[in-house]
C-alpha cells in the first residue's frame, strides 16, 4: 500500500506538471480572451492532466489490476475523473474552511487541504476504479 501511495504522489506530481504546461501554451499561444485564458484553459489542462495521470495509474500503479484492453481501459476512464472531481471539491472545501478558521496564506491552506485530499483520491481510486477483481489479477497485490 505505501509502495501505491508513493507512486501515487509521484503520478500527482507529473499531472500537475502537465497541467501547468498545458494551461501556459493555451494562455500563452492560443487564447486571447479572459474566459478562453481563466476558464476554458484551465478545464482544458485539468482534462488532459486527468487523462495522463489515468494513463499512469493503469499502466504502472494499478497494472496488476487491469485486463490490458482498450474496452477495460476506456471503461474505467469516467470514474477515475469522477473521483478527480469529487477530489478537487473535496480540496477546495477544505481550503476554503481552514482559511475561514486559521486565516493562513492560500498556499498554506492549498498544502494542508491537498494532504487530505489526496488520500480521498487515492482511496477512491484504489477501491472503486481499480478495485481487486479475482480475474484480472495477475500477481501479488501487496505493494
Amino acid at each position: 500500500m505505501i509502495l501505491k501511495f508513493t507512486k501515487f504522489t509521484i503520478r500527482g506530481i507529473a499531472g500537475g506538471i502537465v497541467d501547468t504546461l498545458i494551461l501556459w501554451l493555451l494562455s500563452t499561444y492560443l487564447f486571447n480572451s479572459y474566459f478562453a485564458k481563466y476558464i476554458l484553459a484551465p478545464s482544458i489542462s485539468f482534462e488532459v492532466s486527468i487523462f495522463f495521470t489515468y494513463t499512469i495509474c493503469y499502466f504502472w500503479i494499478w497494472n496488476h489490476r487491469v485486463n490490458n484492453s482498450k474496452s477495460d481501459f476506456f471503461r474505467r476512464i469516467p470514474g477515475y475523473n469522477a473521483a478527480a472531481l469529487i477530489s478537487f471539491a473535496v480540496k477546495m472545501a477544505l481550503l476554503i474552511t481552514i482559511e475561514r478558521i486559521f486565516h493562513f496564506d492560500v498556499v498554506i491552506c492549498n498544502l494542508l487541504a491537498l494532504s487530505v485530499s489526496g488520500f480521498v483520491n487515492f482511496f477512491a481510486v484504489e477501491k472503486h476504479i481499480f478495485k481487486k477483481c479475482n480475474i484480472c489479477n495477475k500477481g501479488n497485490d501487496n505493494e
